[in-house]
């Protein structure tokens, strides 16, 4: 008859590999668990922050799962070599080997349990010449085959393995859950008031301005921002690319950036087209400044004009030959154009203008 404390020790040989070999499994799969929710996260619902505490949780999660393997693993190994053990396993040989042999083969069978002869008496020689898995494997079949030969009940692996996988992936869900709500309601309040804002800015440029594109943030929320670009004239009542300017907003509804696109009539003379575009420049600065929207930085609201030197090198070059950049204090300017040969087809030539 086994004790108390062989009966103990047993079950535990049966339900400590089974959580190990569980855990093994579960330290790979929870990091992918978590990139899957985090990719929702950043992906699908574009939070604007990391998720910083998620992070955390992964890691002590996997913390919690090892550390768990590591003492589950070393008691159970140690367990098996002590004298109660050894014990449980010469009895175990002994009932095998005699006249009930049989039978116990067949009950065996019958819940799909192959009795094999293990050597039960040296334990440690088995757990030396095999890796984790293998071992904690080993000891569970020896210790679930020792309780068909002594008649124990088996205990029941499923509900050990389903409870340890439940509790972190249910931690992880919950964590995203609330995560996942509260980024949906940071987006949309952020999307009502940044739609005020691009509202007044179109109502602004529209006063002036023939053409315009604004993103709506009620209808697409983006966590980069949105744009807003105005064009002076009518896209085909000029033969030349219309002077142009291209304002982002941010989810706190400020001005994160500032672009002026000036275009080039190649048919006039670059007298006229500068005479021109200073005046255009200084009309799409001046609806912009009429907004009185706050912006990220005040160089945004400095006042873009053409250095000295990019009006020298405008009059110098073709019509059809870039310039280099030129970059100022407060913005970044230069000359794009088009081959003279492809121009009909493709061409296209204006300064731009970038704030910083």
């Amino acid at each position: 008859m086994l004790t108390d404390k062989q009966k103990k020790l047993l079950q535990r040989a049966v339900i400590y590999p089974t959580i190990v070999i569980t855990g093994m499994v579960l330290s790979f799969t929870i990091p992918f668990l978590w990139l899957f929710l985090f990719m929702i996260d950043d992906l699908v619902l574009e939070s604007q922050e990391f998720f910083v505490v998620g992070l955390y949780a992964l890691f002590i999660l996997v913390f919690i799962i090892l550390a768990i393997l590591f003492v589950l693993g070393i008691y159970i190994q140690r367990a098996v070599r002590k004298k109660e053990w050894i014990e449980m396993a010469e009895m175990a040989k002994v009932k095998l080997e005699g006249p009930d042999g049989i039978s116990l083969l067949e009950k065996a069978a019958n819940i799909g349990l192959a009795l094999t002869p293990l050597n039960f008496s040296s334990p440690a020689g088995m757990i030396a010449e095999v890796r984790l898995y293998k071992r904690m494997k080993a000891i569970r079949n020896a210790a679930m085959q020792m309780c068909v030969l002594f008649r124990e009940k088996i205990p029941n692996r499923i509900t050990y393995t389903f409870v340890f996988v439940l509790i972190p992936v249910v931690l992880l869900l919950g964590l995203f859950g609330f995560r996942y709500i509260d980024s949906i309601q940071t987006n949309r309040g952020d999307a009502q008031r940044t739609a005020e804002v691009v509202d007044h800015i179109e109502d602004v440029f529209e006063t002036t301005c023939a053409d315009l594109y604004v993103q709506d943030p009620l209808a697409q929320f983006d966590r980069n921002g949105y744009t807003i670009s105005a064009d002076l004239y009518e896209e085909g009542k000029i033969s030349y690319k219309s002077s142009q300017i291209e304002i982002r907003v941010n989810n706190e509804g400020q001005i994160q950036s500032v672009d002026y696109r000036l275009g080039v009539n190649v048919q006039d003379t670059k007298e006229n087209n500068l005479t021109r575009m200073e005046q255009e420049l200084e009309q799409l600065y001046d609806l912009l400044m009429e907004t009185d929207v706050e912006m990220t930085s005040e160089s945004l609201k400095a006042k873009p004009y053409f250095p000295q030197e990019m009006i020298d090198a405008f009059m110098d070059h073709s019509y059809y030959e870039d310039i280099s950049g030129e970059a100022e204090k407060d913005f970044y300017v230069g000359y794009i154009t088009s081959e003279e040969e492809n121009y009909e087809l493709y061409g296209e030539t204006y300064f731009y203008f970038m704030m910083d």
